[in-house]
């Protein structure tokens, strides 16, 4: 079972290919027309929800600033060191315990799913 995902613009791009050949349903903020570099979290949020997608995200501002009502959910990786690799095996292992109907707010995870 895949997710559907929005990747936050400081995750790598080349995980949006790695994560689409995983079965995935994946947009990055890069390449949404209406959205791109520099888009507000609020935004980010917005359309999180208006398009039923979890977020994928190093950035702890959806941690601090954001109601879980406000988005679909998110993928919290607080370490950046984590490689594209490593970021789909966690997707992919995630996807494989919880269904994408049942991730809901915040999801602090990392390489504990490794």
């Amino acid at each position: 079972m895949g997710y559907r995902l929005l990747l936050d613009e400081n995750v790598e791009n080349e995980a949006t290919d790695r994560l689409t050949a995983a079965g995935h349903d994946v947009e990055h903020v890069d390449r949404v027309s209406g959205l791109g570099k520099g888009t507000s979290d609020a935004d980010l949020a917005r359309y999180s929800a208006e398009t039923d997608r979890t977020i994928v995200t190093y950035d702890d501002d959806f941690v601090a600033r954001f109601s879980p009502d406000e988005y679909r959910a998110v993928l919290f990786f607080e370490d950046e060191s984590i490689s594209v690799t490593e970021l789909v095996a966690i997707v992919d292992a995630m996807a494989e315990v919880y269904p994408h109907e049942e991730v809901k707010g915040i999801q602090k995870t990392g390489r504990e799913w490794l």
